[in-house]
């Protein structure tokens, strides 16, 4: 009897704990609460963020419940909520100014002006003045490079310097040898009838020769100890190219040459230099200042001035079969120049940006040279070459690097924001194929199937569009989404989250195979059974079209493989296609964890 009590207990035992779990792990939905209790969870959920000094988050929600998920039963002081969040917007955009974190205030500013609450910036505030100032604190701090590169960008107007703005930036830029960025600033000058300096004329009329553009490039060379092959030490070592961008001894080169100085996956021995374009070959030290794996550049920094400092074009892209050449150490054999046309613009083969296609002859070695049109400018960076196809090579757009550029020089991994989106693009304009659990996107509501109609009032055709619109834009940045779902119109303001850096490695940790299934392998699957599904729909160029399966095909699955440390996915499955008379056959489809369908 007491072996049955016992039992018994541990019984009602096991039923307690499994009821209370059920309770506990139950996700409740705010409209299945009553009016008093949603009202409560909505108001704790914005006064949450308030309080982290989230306002561009919050104010998110408050416009989201007060326009679309607000029903009439439900009663909160929008109005007052709206205010506090606004006037936290408006001392943190003082805050920003005061501590000159500009990238910030640019935030704040321009998410104030997508509210069409642009009322509350001060004058002195205005963005064209803040923009100004961040170029002049770039300059005070030394960061001459991404200053001249943000000027080439045209990051500022002109128009909207006064004469003393122009002057000290023709001192520091004059100092810091930029060129291009110097002849943007004596432009305006000679417009406004501002005399310049002796030594700028003289400087910017100095022709730029081949040995100088040599003696600014250099080899950077990652010393990796010893490699062990059957017993015996080889010299391990990456090497690549790099440029001077700067007086302070600032260069730039790809990620993936000085990969193992940051990766921390990297266990191994790793020494950074770099090798001057002389005679000596001396060695010097170098260390990695900022880096971004997506665009795959890096900036490097010397302690030495440099002897020769490039400039980036002011054009925002080459034009095809425009006459290029490149510098590079192909092989380690440094003073390299080869020269070719521009063959394609906008190939997709970055993760986050699109390269150019050229013709100039690339070799290992090449990769982190600068690219450059026919007034010795830098349009480019070079990055990779397709092995056994000759003169098919690739360079990262210069627009992309002058963007970048002020993150680099902060140092550290880049981040970027992101909407949380996973972008098809067809003939009727971008569709939703994926939506990222818990964010931005997913927290407005959109779904798969939802085409993506406009950002800030701008059009968007493709993925690209999109990422291109939200380059250099900081996370907690609001911006305008225009959609449609269905038949719908749907307009919202969206706050930015910060971008994970290979989002289906947190994807497929979190989300169903259902859902990971479209934008992985480009199908959508209707559950049949267990195992047993049919295809609803296949996307054209997706590994499901690659492997002839069309809709109302019968899929049985047999295996899912996830592996993270290689980076992707294995779905394999027992085929019955239409066409083929539902006879069975085997497929395996894989797709990598790395995509370039998010924005």
């Amino acid at each position: 009897m007491n072996k049955i009590g016992s039992i018994l207990l541990l019984f009602l035992f096991m039923m307690i704990t499994a009821l209370t779990s059920c309770v506990s792990t139950e996700k409740i939905k705010l409209e299945d609460l009553s009016p008093y209790d949603r009202n409560s969870r909505i108001q704790e959920q914005i006064l949450t963020l308030l309080d982290e000094k989230k306002p561009t988050e919050a104010l998110q929600w408050i416009y989201f419940y007060k326009n679309d998920g607000n029903p009439q039963d439900v009663e909160l002081d929008f109005l007052q909520l709206e205010n506090q969040a606004l006037e936290d917007m408006n001392l943190q955009l003082k805050d920003s100014i005061d501590q000159r974190n500009y990238r910030k205030a640019l935030s704040l500013v321009n998410s104030l002006s997508v509210l069409g609450q642009t009322q509350l910036v001060e004058s002195t505030l205005e963005i064209s003045r803040i923009r100004t100032e961040y170029i002049k604190n770039l300059l005070e701090f030394e960061n001459t490079g991404a200053a001249a590169g943000m000027i080439s960008l045209g990051f500022v107007n002109p128009d909207d310097l006064s004469d003393d703005d122009l002057n000290y930036l023709e001192d520091r830029f004059l100092r810091g040898e930029n060129k291009k960025a110097l002849s943007i600033v004596v432009k305006e000058q000679v417009k406004r009838g501002i005399d310049t300096q002796e030594l700028t004329e003289e400087f910017l009329s100095r022709p730029v020769r081949m040995e100088d553009l040599l003696k600014g490039t250099g080899t950077v060379w990652v010393d990796k100890g010893l490699r062990l092959d059957r017993g015996v030490g080889y010299p391990d070592r990456s090497i690549g190219s790099g440029f001077f961008i700067d007086k302070d001894g600032y260069i730039l080169t790809n990620y993936h040459v000085i990969e193992s100085e940051v990766n921390p996956e990297y266990k191994g021995y790793s020494r950074l230099f770099i090798k001057l374009s002389d005679e000596r070959g001396e060695k010097i030290p170098a260390r990695v200042i900022g880096w971004d794996r997506h665009f795959d550049i890096a900036l490097l920094k010397t302690e030495i001035e440099a002897p020769y400092v490039f400039s980036f074009s002011g054009a925002d892209q080459f034009k095809l079969g425009e006459q290029i050449f490149a510098i590079g150490s192909p092989g380690g054999l440094n003073n390299t120049i080869t020269s070719g046309t521009v063959s394609a613009v906008g190939r997709p083969l970055q993760t986050m940006g699109e390269s150019i296609q050229i013709d100039v002859p690339i070799n290992p070695g090449n990769s982190g040279g600068p690219l450059m049109n026919s007034d010795s400018e830098v349009n480019g960076i070079v990055f990779a070459g397709i092995t056994d196809f000759e003169g098919v090579n690739f360079a990262i757009d210069g627009e992309y690097v002058k963007n970048l550029l002020p993150s680099l020089y902060e140092g550290g991994a880049l981040t970027h924001s992101w909407i949380g989106v996973g972008g098809y693009q067809n003939f009727d304009g971008l569709e939703a194929i994926y939506i990222m659990p818990d964010s931005p996107a997913s927290k407005l509501g959109m779904k798969r199937g939802d085409r993506i109609l406009s950002v800030n009032g701008h059009s968007v055709k493709k993925n690209q569009d999109v990422r291109d619109l939200l380059l250099g834009v900081v996370p907690g940045t609001m911006i305008d989404l225009e959609w449609k779902s269905g038949d719908t119109l749907k307009k919202s303001t969206l706050t930015l989250a910060e971008r994970p850096d290979i989002p289906f490695k947190d994807a497929v940790k979190v989300d169903t195979r259902e859902n990971l299934i479209p934008p992985m392998f480009g199908m959508v699957l209707s559950q049949v059974s267990k195992s047993q599904y049919t295809v609803k729909k296949v996307y054209t160029g997706g590994g499901a079209d690659e492997a002839s399966i069309s809709s109302n095909d019968v899929i049985i699955l047999k295996k899912w493989v996830v592996n993270e440390k290689d980076g992707f996915v294995l779905m394999q499955f027992i085929f019955k296609g239409v066409k083929a008379g539902y006879l069975e056959s085997a497929v395996q489809l894989g797709a990598g964890l790395e995509s370039a369908i998010f924005f």
